[in-house]
């Protein structure tokens, strides 16, 4: 059966956003945007570490716990590159985790949408990381010597979950082929 050009053009507008290409840039997305708010979590938290009389790279030897699955950080050189390396993994993880979430549900794409997942993203992202993870496999995530509980739970939304938004302001845009 032969399709006449009205209805193969018809059937280009209504193909859904999800097409195979579109994973892919999804998923680049993902990896830039995670790497971009990665970068700004942990400068805040480098930040509040100085600010509390700590050393700066205190945050990666925290970090470091997770790789290890130690109680407790061990400052060392080895720990901190250790640290960044999985502070790196974990926030493109995250990206790539928003970037699905979107390709998924491509309705969340709208700006107003968008930001609001972003930051909904981001408190799940602190409530399983640190009150579901930190108290069952990561116990340092929680102790009173651990990171600052009020800090994660503003940073994590108002840090790495909004400066996810950029990298997908726009994608929701459909094209239309002629």
């Amino acid at each position: 059966m032969q399709r006449n050009q009205s209805d193969s053009s018809s059937s280009a507008r209504s193909v859904a956003p999800l097409a195979s290409g579109d994973l892919s840039g999804a998923l680049t997305r993902g990896v830039a945007g995670g790497l971009f708010a990665g970068a700004a979590f942990i400068l805040a938290n480098m930040w509040y570490a100085v600010s509390q009389g700590n050393p700066a790279v205190g945050p990666f030897w925290a970090i470091s716990t997770i790789f290890h699955g130690s109680d407790l950080p061990v400052p060392s050189p080895e720990n901190l590159v250790i640290g960044l390396v999985t502070h790196l993994a974990l926030s493109m993880s995250f990206g790539i985790g928003f970037a699905l979430l979107l390709w998924l549900v491509p309705m969340l794409r709208g700006p107003l949408l968008l930001t609001m997942t972003a930051l909904v993203y981001g408190v799940v992202l602190y409530l399983v990381n640190f009150q579901v993870l930190g108290r069952t496999a990561f116990p340092f995530f929680t102790d009173s010597k651990g990171p600052n509980q009020v800090l994660e739970l503003l940073a994590h939304p108002l840090v790495f979950g909004l400066f996810l938004v950029p990298f997908f302001l726009g994608w929701g845009r459909t094209r239309r082929t002629r």
